[in-house]
């Protein structure tokens, strides 16, 4: 699954139609030949990059992304319905428009319309396609507005909190894009109030984001520079930030605003800034491994472990998670953890014993090691308990 690139690319362009007219502001069924996707679309924001370049491409992207499949199926059973339009913007009355909102349903219609293109793309169109389903896709209701903000209260609030949700890494880029453009005029407070979200839901999505940003900008850290492939784990992150230990080593603490400065970590904090990252999702640059595979109970262990001085120098040398929770417990504690631990193992081994047929060497090595740790284990126990050695 991919994501595109944020580029200031336009989608390809429909042929206009001088005799039809969708004025702005007007609810109006429009030719289907004059609407294109949005390159720009939010859905396509799931943090694995690609460069997208044509619509065949976005179409496939958007496949991955949003399981066009069902809706496809729906729409070939039902027929399209124009129940809710499209909302659209573009430079003529004529066309062409782009969907700001109806990229799904409108990269359905279009495979829908193009089984070759669907076959080509994998993406199954049920055969034959009814005539009356494409006849019903002929023209779509669609909203022209004159701006993408305003679009943005109903699509965010659609996306964000209704019915239709994106992933809340395309969520917090759609906020913090709002934001940004806003230019300081609009608050994480009204975005709120018209997503009908929490301030503190937002506000933790758009500092985020900006902060991702920065420590891209600053060459500290990139989306592209973690270990883990797949989809950007962005919770992670935001979770983390609503801890009190990352906002202490981040010089965050406090410092959480209605209006988010555009880069909220101060110089000094740009390395402890690249130590969160990297531990959260791993750095090939630097060969770091992401050391959260669970975000329960890894994110808060690891928070506490870059709050103590002895635990985190030992993350900084490479060292695992497991080492620095032991370096978080005495020493006691994390010999017994670590003993209990081998032992469940072990007891494992044991049930499963009697599927072995005993003829692989490199089996039997460990199990020859594992008998020889377990012995001289033994021995120092007792010696420190101060039993003899020859005791049983």
């Amino acid at each position: 699954m991919k994501m595109a690139t944020a580029k200031n690319k336009k989608a390809p362009a429909s042929k206009t139609s001088s005799k039809y007219s969708l004025p702005i502001g007007v609810s109006k069924e429009c030719p289907i030949s004059l609407l294109n996707l949005d390159i720009t679309n939010p859905r396509l924001q799931t943090g694995v990059e690609n460069n997208i370049n044509g619509e065949e491409e976005l179409i496939s992207t958007l496949g991955d992304i949003a399981a066009l499949d069902e809706l496809i199926t729906s729409i070939c059973t039902n027929g399209y319905l124009n129940l809710e339009p499209m909302i659209v913007i573009g430079t003529s009355d004529h066309g062409p428009f782009t969907a700001l909102e109806g990229n799904r349903r409108l990269a359905s219609i279009k495979l829908i319309r193009n089984v070759e293109l669907a076959a080509k793309l994998g993406i199954k169109i049920p055969k034959p396609v009814p005539k009356s389903a494409i006849t019903t896709t002929e023209n779509i209701l669609c909203y022209r507005v004159k701006a993408e903000e305003d679009a943005r209260a109903f699509i965010g609030f659609k996306h964000i909190n209704g019915p239709q949700r994106w992933d809340a890494y395309a969520k917090a880029r759609y906020v913090t894009d709002w934001y940004k453009k806003s230019k300081g005029k609009v608050k994480v407070s009204d975005i709120a109030a018209r997503m009908g979200d929490t301030n503190d839901t937002l506000r933790a999505y758009i500092y985020s984001i900006l902060i991702l940003e920065q420590a891209a900008e600053e060459k500290i850290w990139t989306i592209k520079d973690r270990t883990n492939t797949g989809r950007f784990a962005f919770s992670h992150f935001y979770t983390a930030l609503g801890r009190k230990e990352y906002q202490e080593y981040l010089g965050l603490q406090g410092s959480w605003s209605d209006t988010p400065p555009m880069k909220p970590v101060e110089k000094s904090n740009l390395q402890n800034l690249n130590d969160v990252l990297s531990f959260i999702y791993g750095s090939k640059s630097s060969d770091q491994p992401a050391l959260i595979k669970s975000q329960n109970p890894d994110l808060k262990d690891l928070g506490l472990a870059i709050a103590n001085t002895t635990a985190r120098s030992i993350l900084k040398s490479k060292g695992t998670l497991d080492d620095a929770r032991d370096a978080l417990k005495s020493a006691s504690s994390a010999f017994q953890d670590t003993i209990v631990s081998a032992n469940i193992k072990l007891k494992r081994a044991m049930d499963l014993i009697p599927k072995y047929d005993g003829s692989d060497h490199s089996i039997n090595q460990v199990v020859d090691e594992v008998f020889e740790r377990a012995d001289i284990l033994n021995t120092m126990t007792k010696k420190k308990k101060g039993y003899p050695k020859d005791v049983a």
